[in-house]
């Protein structure tokens, strides 16, 4: 079915349909994929391309620990923040899930790993068409392509292991230039609305039932009635929702919603120094026909337990030095090329900055132009022999787990957007737990690396947390009520026909990237609805 845009629907229409999916990002097409032969609304706030007008939708105001916003994480578009987002798979490991009795009883997730595990498998055969089927995807730990770097001057202790970060060959944005996506809008039971934003929910309290929701776009206000309804618009925007219908119903409201919003924590940790030349497998992973693979360094979950601390990992970047400049000029001449033949629009070339190239992967370079494909780039530059070229300096920067926490929350702000819905405010908050963390990890790494005779490392003394742009939380899983929103099948847990599928249903972070899980829960979701 073609995407429906506001200006083919007249004011007022009443729409009926069998699920109503609210968001078109990734999360709400893997859902929508498994319901067969059942009429499908996906909803979608944005247009089909970016449109800038659009974005201020997304405005909030912060206290507490502050993120980036704005495009940087959060985007209404068909396939949603997808659009920004590199591609980049990792697993959640069964101990980041399951109980840990040495941190709190309240982490352990109502399902077993083996449904991940199940799920995940599904979804990178339905979405990456299965391109590990040649590499045991689930036992990697014989990988030994690259790994005496790290394994020689790591893991002398068990206080590391080592975490596997994968890129599929194929870029998925979710859009409609991807693969999936567009499978999806040729499908004759799935019809996709966009520039339509969900505002107003309807219940019938006695029934537990959610009659229908209101959509706008502009001047018009019409109505979706459903069998079903599925809230897919992330973190911040599925509590949004639900916490500006609460004053209208005692059965939405839900002291969990809006609560444990979580955020990966990320710190410059220092500078690595090598005394010998190293691989540049090292820094950019390898690359075969099926994927791009890149380690990184964790604390093992013996240590995890031994020091009463969370999930975390940190990976190694190339450090440029501004006497690289001619590598700099060499590599921005490669990304025009390719942006070029890709027909991508222009972009500011000038305010990408040599000293912080890596991180602006994810800020200035195209969201059609992964960081897999950049990585590329740069790994056939420097592959070439140049005088200007040295591999001795690296950054080594952490990704942790944030311990859930009931008062690191979103909620309504005074302010309203032009639907008349109340705009949020996000208070991040941080644990003492999380901080203990992150210096555990960098006193295991300076014991490691004093008077080693390969490699020195210089400490950041400024270590500023940023955010990840990866938000959970808000209406986590829970086996009861009074602990989460939604049940483990990501049902509400006091209405009959509301379902939550994101990120937003996460008990815990991990420390991995939550792409693949989210992917995974949403398999899941999908294929109980499609029962239902």
């Amino acid at each position: 079915m073609p995407i429906i845009n506001f200006s083919n629907i007249e004011n007022n229409t009443e729409l009926k349909t069998d699920f109503c999916i609210i968001g078109a990002g990734m999360s709400g097409q893997i859902v929508a994929s498994k319901i067969a032969n059942k009429r499908i609304t996906i909803v979608e706030s944005g247009d089909i391309d970016y449109n800038k007008e659009i974005q201020e939708l997304n405005s909030l105001d912060q206290t507490g620990l502050k993120f980036r916003k704005d495009h940087v994480n959060r985007i209404r578009q068909l396939g949603g923040s997808a659009n920004l987002w590199a591609n980049q798979l990792m697993l959640f490991e069964q101990n980041e899930i399951s109980k840990r009795d040495w941190l709190c009883n309240d982490l352990d997730w109502p399902l077993d790993y083996s449904e991940l595990t199940l799920n995940y498998k599904e979804v990178i055969n339905s979405v990456f068409n299965n391109f590990f089927n040649k590499l045991d995807y689930f036992n990697l730990d014989d990988e030994k392509k690259f790994n005496f770097f790290l394994e020689n001057e790591f893991l002398k202790e068990s206080n590391f292991s080592l975490k596997n970060h994968f890129w599929p060959p194929n870029v998925e944005k979710f859009n409609y230039k991807s693969n999936f996506t567009k499978k999806l809008i040729n499908k004759k039971n799935i019809d996709f609305l966009s520039n339509f934003t969900a505002t107003e929910i309807e219940i019938d309290q006695n029934k537990q039932l959610i009659n229908d929701v209101t959509i706008n776009s502009k001047n018009k206000k019409c109505k979706i009635k459903a069998n079903y309804f599925v809230l897919s618009s992330g973190a911040i925007e599925n509590a949004r929702i639900l916490l500006n219908n609460e004053h209208k119903y005692k059965i939405l409201r839900n002291n969990n919603t809006g609560r444990y919003f979580m955020d990966h924590l990320r710190v410059n940790l220092g500078t690595l120094k090598s005394n010998r030349k190293l691989p540049l497998s090292i820094l950019f992973g390898i690359k075969n026909n099926y994927f791009d693979l890149k380690k990184s360094i964790k604390i093992s979950n013996y240590h995890q337990e031994e020091k009463k601390i969370l999930s975390c990992h940190a990976y190694i970047d190339p450090l440029y030095d501004e006497t690289d400049n001619l590598l700099f000029e060499k590599l921005l001449m490669e990304i025009k090329k390719t942006i070029k033949l890709k027909g991508i629009p222009k972009i500011k070339y000038k305010e990408i900055n040599i000293k912080k190239i890596i991180e602006q992967v994810y800020i200035k370079i195209p969201p059609q132009l992964s960081s897999s494909k950049l990585n590329s780039l740069i790994h056939i530059l420097l592959t070439k022999k140049d005088k200007y070229l040295s591999f001795d300096k690296m950054t080594i920067n952490y990704q942790g787990e944030q311990m859930p926490n009931f008062n690191s929350k979103v909620y309504l702000s005074d302010k309203k957007d032009k639907y008349d819905q109340k705009t949020l405010v996000v208070d991040w908050k941080l644990s003492s737990v999380d901080h203990e963390t992150q210096n555990e990890f960098i006193r295991v790494l300076k014991k490691i690396l004093t008077n080693n005779s390969f490699i020195s490392f210089t400490e950041n003394k400024d270590k500023i947390i940023t955010d990840a742009s990866h938000h959970s939380g808000t209406t986590r899983m829970s086996a009861k009520r009074s602990d989460g929103v939604v049940d483990k099948n990501c049902k509400f847990h006091d209405i009959k026909n509301l379902y939550i599928s994101g990120s937003s249903v996460f008990r815990t972070i991990a420390s991995g990237n939550p792409a693949l899980t989210n992917m995974a829960l949403s398999n899941r979701l999908g294929k109980f609805l499609n029962n239902l």
